[in-house]
């Protein structure tokens, strides 16, 4: 087998990623630093996207978890109470508490809001420097920018989440360890081309 091969190349770059989500995991012990651990992981996998791995990809993401730990941490808490609302809300639906009908609506449009400012609100702070509430904007701004690879992404991830999770083999009790990387890699590898064109239209690059 040749050191350049195809095979060879894909295998490393899967061991790779499956050490990336041991770091990740790792980043995310203390719940309130998930955001922090994210945005690192992030910052290597679009490295990745342009080949731009010039030094070891375990000081890659320490550096960037270090950098991002001041800024992480707040993206955190408004993503752990976003997702603690709507699995409060699941759970009042769940028991019938109130108005079902109006705790589902009110769900849905929570689950709506957390995927338009969260889908790329990551990958952008991984790329770019952003103020807190200028992240959240920009985040949402690409989501409306461009729709339909927005909900193709969306259902992609969907799809890999449910494969996995929901149905009964083997990958299903080892998903913590690899499921997490390979949804920041396939929206690393749907955002990347549209970070790209916007920095060629304002005639910037990425950090």
């Amino acid at each position: 087998m040749r050191m350049d091969s195809p095979v060879l190349a894909a295998g490393m770059r899967m061991t790779d990623l499956l050490i990336l989500n041991l770091y990740w995991l790792i980043g995310c012990l203390p719940l309130v630093t998930i955001g922090v651990s994210t945005i690192a992981a992030y910052t290597v996998t679009l490295k990745m996207m342009e080949d731009r791995e010039d030094y070891s990809m375990t000081a890659q993401f320490w550096k960037a978890y270090v950098k991002n730990l001041k800024h992480g941490i707040p993206l955190s808490l408004v993503l752990l109470a976003a997702c603690g609302s709507i699995l409060l809300d699941v759970r009042m639906v769940e028991a019938h508490a109130g108005d079902t009908a109006g705790l589902l609506t009110a769900g849905i449009l929570l689950l709506l809001l957390l995927l338009i400012h969260f889908l790329y609100l990551f990958p952008l702070e991984a790329r770019y420097q952003n103020r807190l509430m200028a992240g959240i904007a920009n985040a949402r701004g690409i989501f409306l920018s461009y729709p339909r690879r927005s909900l193709i992404l969306t259902g992609i991830l969907l799809a890999e989440f449910l494969l996995v999770t929901q149905l009964n083999t083997p990958l299903r009790s080892f998903s913590p360890f690899f499921l997490p990387i390979l949804m920041i890699y396939t929206v690393s590898k749907a955002v990347h081309p549209v970070f790209r064109e916007l920095e060629q239209l304002s005639g910037k690059g990425g950090a």
